[in-house]
Parts: C-alpha cells; structure tokens; sequence
C-alpha cells in the first residue's frame, strides 16, 4: 500500500516519536510510506527512519492564516498530499489535513492523542472538525473512556482503540548523564512545562517528603511556558537545592537507567509514551489516575496510581517507595512487562489493518 503518515512536526513529543515507530513499522512491513510535516521551521527532534519518504512543507497555521489565508493553505496542502500519490493518510492530531484528503476523496485515518474530553475549539473549528471527523474511516483514540465518550456524543467518529507502544529498550551501556549527581538517588518526571503536566503539584508534593530523603533528588526534564513559573515556585517552597531542571534531552534511555523512581503528575494525558518507557527500563511509577495511567500503571503491582489533587498522598506514595528499595525492585521487575502488555507488533498490526480495510 502507499500510505501517507501527517503530523505537524518531528518536533520533540510523545505522539512525534509514535508517528516515527509507526511509518518506520509500515515502510519495513513493505508498505511505500511518506511521512509529510507542515511546518519546516521546526528542527527534527527524532530521525525519519530508513525506508521512508520524506516530504516537509512550509504551512501558516489556519490562526494565523486567517479565513482567506486558510484558502490558499488548504490548496497548498492538497497539492502536497496529491503528489505523494496516497492510498490512505493516517493523520496524527492535524485536522486541517482531513479536508485535503476529503477534497481528494481518499480515504483518511485521524488519530488523536490527546484526552478528547479534556479539548476546547471555537464554534466555528467544533463544526469543521465534526464534519471532518465524521467523514473519516475511523479515529482512533488511546483509551476505551474516550472511545465511549465519542460514541456517545460523536457516534459519526466511528472510535477505536488503539494503544501507543512500548518498545524494549535497547541494550547498550549508557553512561551516567553530567547532570545526574553521583551518590544521589533521583525521583525523574519528563513533560512539556505547562499546566497539563502538573508539576506544580509535583513541586508541592515533594515539599512535604525531600527534608526526609537528604540523599533524593527530583529531576525535571522539559521546556515550557510555565519554566519561570515553576522555578520560581521551586524558590518559594524553598526546594530549589533538591530539584533540577534539565532542558529536553534526545537521548532519555540514558537517563531511565540512572534513575529509581519515575512521577506523573498530569491532570490530563492521553497515553503518555514517557511513561510506557521509563516502565520498559523497569522504574516503578507514581500517578495520578487520569486517562492513559489508569490503563498502564497497574495499581500495587508495578506503581501506584492516586487520586486527582491529593498531593499529600502523591508524596506519601513516592515517599514508600524511596525508603524501600526492595519494593522499587519488585515493581520495577513487573513494570518491563509493559513491553509485551503494548508490543510494537500490536500497534503496528492494528494499523496496518485498518489501512487495508480502508483501501477496499
């Protein structure tokens, strides 16, 4: 099949590095695959895999465009999808692609990754993305809540499941990343730094705990907007000397293996792929129960899953793993099962299908 795969950028993200998995599956199962972004202006986060065709496309988005700009952008974006001569698109999270390929009467596969309960959209964007997504083969969801939540409210979105993968990781010796002191044991935490990830009840949460653990630190990896915000509130909690804050690394899987303890703090996800590999490197895991965790962390078995906002029980919860290293072994043993629970072959296998039925 010749399948194209849209997503805005390769730009660093859970669903940006699932897209890559995904063409790189397709194109080695056979498939002619060409993966096409829309904003070249972005740096690539994550390399295209061999085997997969390339096109990238300089595309205002539809806010800044206007109405009448949104004109020319949708007949640059057709032309773009045209000449790569698709069978079937499979869009991650980019709407504006459906309407190229609705015009184009190709059969089109949108995959959202995000909590769809959880989106706001103007009037205007609700109704084109209800027109769009109801003329799709299927969309599919990362959690059977939203599959039900779009069957009840959008039964026109045809919904399916399909779950991100877990990939084992690979086995090469990584050495211990400068910024992760020798000595020290490290709770980790990786996520854009926006009001989504929570990490201001994170801050909150290790507050009441670090004085307890002299010997602990909390590692947070990312950028964002709130960067200023959660620095200064790290400050104001007076837990500065035991946090870190450490810009976006390509190369996380040396990171997952110098760490013990893995925090969510999230009030919303989809299916986070950080979390399915800090598991795969066998951290145990704590979170907060919202979509996406409540599914991959199995509760007293390889983590903890709390109750939204009960931050004095996020730090209880860390805290009875950081005194107990034979519990932080016996969760983590159970937490690289995840590989096998959301196997590549899985993912890949549930794509493919839907492409072929498609196509028919």
């Amino acid at each position: 099949m010749r399948i194209t795969c849209v997503i805005g950028t390769l730009g660093g993200g859970g669903a940006e590095r699932v897209m890559t998995y995904l063409c790189g599956g397709l194109a080695a199962r056979g498939h002619e695959v060409t993966l096409l972004t829309l904003d070249d202006s972005v740096p690539d986060f994550y390399s295209v895999p061999d085997g997969v065709r390339r096109v990238n496309i300089s595309l205002p988005t539809f806010k800044k465009a206007g109405f009448w700009g949104g004109i020319p952008r949708l007949w640059k974006l057709t032309r773009a999808v045209r000449a790569t001569r698709p069978e079937v698109v499979v869009s991650f999270m980019t709407v504006s692609v459906l309407a190229a390929c609705w015009l184009l009467r190709i059969p089109y596969i949108y995959a959202d990754h995000l909590d769809v309960r959880h989106l706001a959209y103007s009037l205007k964007w609700k109704i084109l993305r209800n027109f769009l997504l109801g003329k799709a083969f299927r969309v599919t969801v990362l959690s059977e809540r939203d599959r039900k939540f779009i069957a009840l409210y959008h039964p026109r979105w045809k919904p399916a499941v399909i779950y991100n993968p877990a990939l084992p990781p690979q086995k090469n010796f990584e050495p211990r990343p400068d910024f992760l002191q020798e000595g020290k044991k490290y709770v980790l935490a990786v996520g854009r730094l926006a009001k989504q990830k929570g990490f201001d009840r994170l801050l909150e949460a290790w507050r009441r705990i670090c004085e307890d653990f002299p010997d602990w630190r909390l590692c947070i990896i990312g950028a964002g907007p709130e960067e200023a915000e959660l620095k200064g509130l790290a400050d104001t909690l007076d837990v500065q000397y035991c946090v870190q804050f450490v810009a976006p690394v390509k190369n996380l899987d040396a990171v997952y293996r110098h760490v013990d303890l893995y925090a969510m703090s999230s009030r919303a996800e989809g299916f986070p792929m950080v979390l399915l590999e800090a598991m795969s490197f066998g951290l145990p895991v704590v979170s907060f129960n919202c979509t996406g965790p409540d599914v991959i962390v199995r509760d007293g078995v390889d983590g903890f899953l709390v109750k939204q906002n009960y931050t004095d029980r996020l730090a209880a919860k860390m805290a009875e793993l950081m005194k107990d290293e034979a519990l932080r072994r016996q969760f983590g043993e159970k937490a690289r099962e995840i590989t096998k629970r959301f196997s590549l072959h899985k993912y890949l296998d549930a794509y493919e299908t839907l492409c072929k039925e498609a196509v028919k």
